[in-house]
C-alpha cells in the first residue's frame, strides 16, 4: 500500500513513522507540516520505505502528486478549526483531478478526539452517542466528522483518539513536566476520570483501519482503552513516584478551553474497532506503567 500521512509536529510524525514501518516492505509516503517543526530536525534516519516531506498543507503543489497512486491518507494535521475542513476539501479536490479514472476510491482517515462526546461522570457513551455537549475547544469537530464519513469522493473514516500517553507524553506530558517541582498543580476538580490510549495502540488502530478501510469506510471509531483511569489516582501515582507529598498536590481552575476539554470525564465503551478490525489495546495503563512512561518521557527528544 502507498500511505500518505500528514501531521502538525515532529513528535506526531515519529509516532506515525514508527508504527507504519511495521508494515514493511510496503511503500509509505510520509509527510509532515512545518508548523511547530524544529529547524534542527535530522532526516537521515528516514528508512528506505519512508519518503520524508517537509512543507505546508496549504501549499498543495508540494504534495498533490503523492495522491495519484496513494491508497490511504491519514490526516493527523487537521487539529484546528480552520485546517480541518481545509485539509478535507483540498484532498477531495485534488483526488478528483489528479487520480486517473477507474482508480479505486482513496481512503481518508481523519484524526478526531474522544472529547466530542462531552463530559459526563455517570453515564457511558458509545460511538453512536450524542455530541450535543461537545466542549468549546472542539465544537467544530462533529460537523467535520460527518463531512468526512459522508464524502462522495473519498472513503472517509474517523478515528476518535483518547487522550494519549507514552514516550513524549502528549498532553500527559504537562503532568510529567512538573516532576522536578516541589508541588503539582493540575487543572479540573477531584473525582474525574480520563479516557486514555497509548500512542502505540492508537497507531495500531490507524494501521488496521487503513488496511481494512473497505470494511470501516463511512464509520466513526472510538479508539480508547477499555476502562477509564481516575485523575486523582494518576496524580497520586505520579506524586508518589517523584517524591512529592500528596499535601503538595492540588487542583486549580481550568485556564483555557483546552484544559476545560481535557478535564472532562468520558466513560467511553468503544466497540466498532474491536469488532470490525480485531483491534485491542495492549499497552499497560497509565497508572500501572507510570514509572516506565515517565522514564520514556524524560528520554524522548
Amino acid at each position: 500500500m502507498h500511505w500518505f500521512v500528514t501531521a502538525i509536529s515532529y513528535t506526531v510524525c515519529l509516532e506515525a513513522k514508527t508504527m507504519l514501518q511495521r508494515c514493511a516492505p510496503t511503500r509509505v509516503s510520509y509527510g509532515y507540516i512545518s508548523l511547530y517543526l524544529p529547524s534542527s530536525i535530522d532526516l537521515t534516519d528516514a528508512y528506505t520505505i519512508v519518503i520524508p516531506l517537509v512543507g505546508d498543507a496549504d501549499s498543495t503543489d508540494e504534495w498533490k502528486d503523492h495522491l495519484k497512486d496513494a491508497d490511504v491518507v491519514i490526516d493527523c494535521a487537521a487539529g484546528m478549526e480552520t485546517s480541518g475542513p481545509a485539509n478535507l476539501k483540498a484532498v477531495e479536490t485534488l483526488t478528483a483531478t489528479v487520480r486517473k479514472p477507474g482508480t479505486p476510491k482513496l481512503a481518508y482517515i481523519y484524526t478526531s478526539g474522544i472529547w466530542v462526546h462531552g463530559s459526563d461522570r455517570t453515564q457511558f457513551t458509545f460511538e453512536s452517542g450524542s455530541t450535543e455537549t461537545v466542549p468549546t475547544a472542539v465544537a467544530w469537530r462533529p460537523q467535520l466528522e460527518q463531512d468526512v464519513v459522508n464524502s462522495q469522493i473519498l472513503r472517509g473514516i474517523v478515528i476518535r483518539s483518547g487522550t494519549c500517553y507514552g514516550r513524549a507524553g502528549s498532553l500527559i506530558g504537562l503532568l510529567f513536566s512538573q516532576g522536578d517541582n516541589k508541588s503539582i498543580s493540575w487543572f479540573g476538580t477531584a473525582g474525574g476520570s480520563y479516557t486514555l490510549i497509548h500512542v502505540d495502540d492508537l497507531a495500531e488502530c490507524f494501521l488496521l483501519a487503513a488496511e481494512k478501510n473497505h470494511l470501516v469506510g463511512g464509520l466513526i471509531l472510538d479508539a480508547t482503552n477499555e476502562v477509564t483511569e481516575s485523575v486523582d489516582g494518576i496524580l497520586h501515582a505520579f506524586s508518589n513516584l517523584v517524591g512529592i507529598p500528596w499535601s503538595k498536590v492540588s487542583y486549580r481552575p481550568c485556564a483555557n478551553i483546552l484544559e476545560e476539554a481535557m478535564s472532562g470525564t468520558i466513560r467511553a465503551r468503544p466497540t466498532l474497532a474491536r469488532t470490525l478490525l480485531g483491534w485491542h489495546p495492549r499497552r499497560a495503563g497509565l497508572i500501572d506503567g507510570m514509572s516506565i512512561y515517565y522514564e520514556a518521557y524524560k528520554n524522548t527528544p
